[in-house]
């Protein structure tokens, strides 16, 4: 399909401020609060077998910690817990150690240790690491800003899912960041995200369609088909 390569001045006071921040709640329960699983199980339990080696308990145990929800709130232990999780590859744990260093959250911040850890949940598949690490390439948080790089973890994020980073593609192509302005493929993203439920996107494309000339909407609701049908077989959001 075809690109679309058009300037279109109506959409650029939305897109101003589109590529949000890094999720970054007071708890992490969608970053990582711990399996439904470890709510029916006694922290006694998982202590036992977090002791053992077990990544899952020590994840969820740290999660416990973090949270305040079983246990009185201990953010020191809640990150040694994290640790001894995501040095055994478990990706959430290794999210929410990025998460901390990235706000400071019981220790000073630190967005060097905060990329480490989230390059690391971004390399084992969580797309939630993906994203946050495309943000702080975007905004050149600790880091040299890279809009291809951001880009390109973006885009992986989004073909995984995930409305956010979908509607952050549509924001770099619209506005021409690490990649050639191509209004087609903005579109096909934004429709994308909003179809997925990011409630952001439907003023995004339906500012589009009022300022597009009749031929240029229907080649891009073409190219939105054409990504939709192209990514409909993947998988949804993975590393929550």
């Amino acid at each position: 399909m075809g690109s679309l390569r058009i300037s279109i001045i109506g959409v650029t006071v939305l897109l101003l401020t589109a590529c949000g921040a890094v999720q970054t709640p007071k708890t992490p329960p969608t970053q990582g609060t711990g399996s439904s699983a470890a709510k029916e199980e006694s922290r006694s339990s998982l202590e036992a077998r977090a002791k053992k080696g077990d990544a899952g308990a020590q994840f969820d145990l740290g999660a416990i910690y973090h949270d305040g929800e079983g246990a009185p709130k201990d953010l020191k232990l809640a990150r040694e817990w994290f640790l001894k999780a995501a040095k055994q590859g478990e990706s959430r744990a290794q999210f929410n150690l990025g998460i901390m260093y990235y706000v400071g959250e019981g220790m000073k911040q630190d967005y060097r240790q905060a990329r480490e850890w989230f390059q690391q949940a971004a390399d084992s598949g969580n797309v939630r690491g993906q994203f946050n690490l495309a943000v702080m390439f975007y905004r050149g948080e600790g880091m040299k800003q890279d809009f291809a790089k951001a880009l390109e973890l973006f885009t992986l994020a989004g073909k995984q899912g995930f409305t956010e980073a979908q509607f952050n593609v549509g924001v770099m192509y619209a506005k021409g960041e690490g990649v050639p302005q191509d209004i087609g493929k903005a579109y096909a993203w934004f429709t994308l995200s909003e179809q997925g439920g990011n409630p952001r996107a439907p003023e995004v494309t339906r500012n589009l369609e009022r300022e597009l000339k009749p031929e240029q909407l229907t080649l891009v609701k073409k190219m939105a088909a054409a990504l939709e049908k192209e990514l409909v077989s993947r998988p949804g959001v993975q590393g929550e």
